[in-house]
């Protein structure tokens, strides 16, 4: 800082200098304080401390504070609604510690008292949003005083600085304190808010810091969408005219404002015709400020957008900034990213079906296991990344699998029925080692949540498949909750049918249907499972004669009608059908003379009782001897390496049930790799012969 320059607001210098001069006045002001007469002689230099950020030095905060405390508040119940906005406000300026409530209870105390005998002309508007804020800063919530901040603001000449200012307090305060605010008020305010965006563009503002009473800023923008977020206010009419000004006002949006207002507008749904100018313009600002500067963006920012671009249905990447942010995490190795940031940001990816980048998860993996974010998992944390991994197939480093089962007594204690039934499925689906320690703490979590109706008919039907899909054996060591969790399906399945299973959701039909399957399959395992012929009675004598009717008969019809609705056949199956159709006649052909063929028959797509989906092939050889052949394309294995070759959970338990069925030896897989190897070039014929087993001279 030169001399005899006015010095800038980002020299280091300035705070160093203004700190020293302060110092000079506290020294001389100090001997005053204990005498002072009017409030405004307190409330003054205090607020000058807050300004500076000037607590300690001196003690002359304290002091003041003393003096306006004394005698009840005497001084505070004397002040205007001016001093008043200005106590409170410097109050909330305090950093943690620097006050004690010693110093500051009686003063709020009086001050709310003084307000609450106030009128709107008398507390002014500034005022009243400052004591708003100030509340949620400091987390209190003296209901009357907020009720009656709230009806003085809600007056039709109330700025727009203002009224930004008290939404966004009073949905702070509604989500830390659980302050509801008064109905009519939060009309009135809602009210205000739209009058003044009528002007269009008008109402977006610049992108001032203060902003001027008859323009909203951006920040005013964002800070709206998040308090409208908190406090459920989802009225289109006054959803639609904000989101439209946040997003004229996109290109003059901080980084975090970008982020906010994404989030929010995904919180309270707003998605369709309606919002989707505003979507695209502020997507459009992200990708930019992305491009020219990155760095502008929080951990949670990144986070809260990539969720909000599932909820928002932003998910092409020519329509939203995916890619850009996914790499944008990737950069920056996570740093700085807490384990709730680095959870929600592998969900969102996941949810997206941003599987080609296998190697984001493995960084975002390597990111969880560093000591400081991997200390902070919660279940909620655990839950969402193995539950993503599983839906990219990615099979972690083993490391996170042992620090998983490692906090295994946390998720004991504290996991809800869906974190429990998101791990079990994830565990399930990636094919890994059964980890008894890990699995029996979900099981025995559900079985408490069961009795405490915290389980769902979701819940109930991924964890009994995953304990299917783990093997036999599993359903065993776990069967008094198996039993437990049986009983309760059979049980809501008597009392409303196939309606139990709907998740209320528009495909709640289509969810019946995937869960009555999953059920089919248990069903399937438990029926061959050593010691468990007792749980396979359960859900078959589930509904009898009831008006429900059969429990079983409905599984099996799911099952059924969810293979046929699902059913497709790729290329690659059609490859391989087509190759064994000509190898069949082919050595039809050449046999004629002694009208013996190895290959009797192939039999495309059949269905085979005792599994839920179609079989892509049965080859029926010479002798009796019956082939299942499946057709493996990638979406049955992992997707990262080492891993590419591993069969996932749902691929181990077809397979087990049609070895059940077709006798050990008699199941067999083409997976994709093999045939890009060996489906052309005239070497199909001899490897299809290898793979069923069969010799012939010439191949």
């Amino acid at each position: 800082m030169a001399q005899e320059q006015q010095p800038r607001d980002d020299d280091p210098q300035q705070a160093e200098l203004l700190h020293r001069t302060l110092d000079v006045l506290a020294g001389a002001y100090l001997p005053f304080v204990p005498t002072l007469r009017g409030a405004k002689h307190c409330v003054i230099p205090l607020w000058a401390c807050a300004k500076a950020g000037y607590w300690a030095g001196g003690g002359l905060a304290a002091a003041l504070l003393l003096r306006l405390g004394r005698d009840g508040g005497a001084l505070m119940r004397g002040a205007n609604g001016q001093d008043h906005g200005n106590v409170w406000w410097s109050l909330s300026e305090a950093p943690h510690g620097a006050l004690t409530p010693v110093q500051t209870e009686e003063v709020l105390r009086a001050g709310a008292d003084s307000l609450l005998r106030m009128g709107p002309g008398e507390i002014g508007e500034q005022t009243c949003s400052n004591a708003l804020l100030a509340c949620a800063r400091l987390r209190r919530s003296p209901t009357d005083l907020l009720h009656h901040l709230a009806a003085c603001l809600a007056a039709p000449a109330a700025s727009r600085q203002h009224l930004a200012n008290s939404l966004y307090a009073l949905g702070e305060l509604r989500e830390d304190c659980g302050h509801i605010p008064r109905p009519a008020d939060l009309e009135r305010l809602a009210a205000g808010v739209v009058r003044r965006l009528d002007g269009g563009d008008e109402g977006a503002g610049s992108s001032g810091g203060e902003g001027g009473g008859d323009r909203f800023i951006p920040q005013h923008l964002s800070n709206m969408l998040l308090g409208c977020t908190k406090l459920d206010l989802t009225d289109p009419d006054l959803l639609r005219p904000l989101a439209a000004a946040a997003g004229h006002a996109a290109e003059r949006m901080g980084a975090q404002e970008l982020a906010n207002s994404l989030y929010a507008l995904a919180r309270l749904g707003c998605t369709g015709p309606a919002y989707e100018a505003a979507v695209l313009r502020l997507t459009a600002a992200v990708q930019q400020r992305l491009r020219h500067q990155p760095d502008t963006f929080a951990p949670q920012g990144l986070a809260n957008m990539l969720y909000a671009l599932v909820e928002l249905r932003r998910e092409r990447p020519a329509a939203a900034p995916v890619a850009a942010l996914a790499a944008e995490c990737r950069r920056r190795g996570f740093a700085g990213f807490r384990p709730q940031e680095l959870s929600n940001s592998a969900w969102a990816l996941g949810k997206m079906g941003h599987d080609g980048d296998q190697g984001w998860f493995a960084a975002a993996v390597a990111a969880a296991l560093r000591p400081d974010v991997i200390r902070g998992f919660n279940p909620q944390d655990w839950s969402n990344i193995w539950y993503v991994l599983a839906l990219v197939r990615h099979r972690p480093d083993p490391a996170f699998l042992e620090s998983t089962v490692a906090a295994s007594n946390v998720l004991r204690a504290r996991a809800n029925g869906q974190a429990c039934a998101n791990l079990l499925w994830a565990l399930a689906t990636l094919g890994l080692p059964y980890e008894p320690r890990l699995v029996g703490a979900l099981v025995e979590r559900l079985g408490e949540l069961l009795q405490e109706g915290e389980v769902n008919a979701q819940i109930l039907a991924s964890s009994l498949w995953a304990l299917a899909v783990m093997g036999p054996g599993v359903l065993f060591h776990h069967r008094r909750t198996a039993e437990a969790l049986l009983r309760e399906v059979v049980r809501r399945w008597d009392r409303a049918g196939a309606l139990a299973f709907q998740d209320g959701s528009s495909a709640g039909a289509a969810s019946a249907v995937a869960y009555l399957t999953q059920l089919w399959q248990v069903q399937q395992e438990l029926a061959h499972a050593g010691g468990c012929g007792d749980l396979a009675g359960i859900m078959a004598a589930g509904g009898g004669d009831g008006s429900q009717g059969s429990l079983l008969g409905e599984m099996q019809r799911a099952a059924t009608w969810g293979m046929e609705a699902a059913h497709t056949t790729s290329q690659l199956q059609q490859q391989v059908v087509s190759a064994l159709g000509r190898l069949q006649r082919r050595l039809a052909a050449e046999q004629q003379p002694s009208g013996s063929s190895p290959i009797l028959s192939v039999s495309e797509e059949e269905q085979v009782e005792g599994v839920s989906g179609l079989v892509d092939m049965v080859v029926e050889l010479a002798g009796g001897r019956r082939v299942a052949v499946e057709v493996d394309g990638p979406w049955h294995f992992m997707a990262n390496d080492p891993h590419m070759r591993a069969p996932g959970g749902a691929t181990q338990l077809r397979d087990r049930q049609l070895a059940r069925l077709f006798g050990a030896g008699n199941v067999v897989s083409v997976p994709y790799w093999e045939w890009e190897v060996h489906g052309a070039g005239g070497r199909e014929e001899g490897y299809l012969l290898r793979l069923l087993g069969l010799q012939v001279d010439g191949l």
